[in-house]
């Protein structure tokens, strides 16, 4: 079996992006204030949360992809731009994101669940298209939890405004990602 290039840049466009959206909400949680004991635990939680939503979608994804054949494909594309195209409107709407207390375990786990819906269904677009998910969920777990503690401990620092820009470029960095997907597609055909 050969070694796809193609594929780990797009797992590494998906690991940054996500990233990017994980430093928004670590940045946000530094701005209110979070303590340096709960960083860890935040780190834990998203890092848990984060690396396991995509192995759920994932393994979705490889089932309809099995089922219905190229059009698990375009579906994993079309989620993909969907979820790009959402994180930009979070970022230019103004609407404030749900706020939930991390102070507690169940505003902990309603936050790591809020913050890794996106990761499911980047976890259903790796499975559909056929992308290394052992790799993906290692790599996401790990860049949640550092970013989350470098966006906790900065997030006082850094600002609101930053972190806004980081959604956008995210969200932006992931519908073009998926416009790549749709021409690759295209003219491989």
């Amino acid at each position: 079996m050969s070694h796809d290039l193609g594929n780990d840049f797009k797992l590494i466009v998906l690991v940054l992006s996500l990233g990017l959206d994980t430093f928004t909400v670590a940045v946000s949680l530094g701005i209110a204030g979070i303590g340096r004991s709960n960083r860890i635990r935040v780190g834990s939680s998203f890092a848990l949360f984060e690396g396991g939503m995509p192995l759920i979608g994932f393994i979705a994804g490889r089932l309809i992809s099995g089922a219905v054949g190229d059009i698990a494909s375009w579906a994993g594309i079309i989620v993909l731009f969907g979820v790009g195209v959402y994180m930009v409107y979070e970022a230019v709407s103004g609407e404030d994101e749900a706020n939930f207390s991390i102070d507690t375990w169940r505003g902990l786990l309603l936050t790591s669940l809020s913050v890794s819906l996106d990761e499911l269904a980047i976890g259903f677009s790796m499975g559909a298209l056929g992308l290394p998910i052992v790799l993906a969920v290692i790599s996401i777990a790990a860049q949640a939890f550092i970013l989350t503690f470098i966006g906790t401990t900065l997030g006082n620092r850094i600002g609101e405004r930053l972190a806004e820009r980081a959604e956008l470029v995210a969200g932006v960095v992931l519908a073009g990602l998926a416009m790549v997907l749709v021409v690759e597609k295209l003219v491989g055909r």
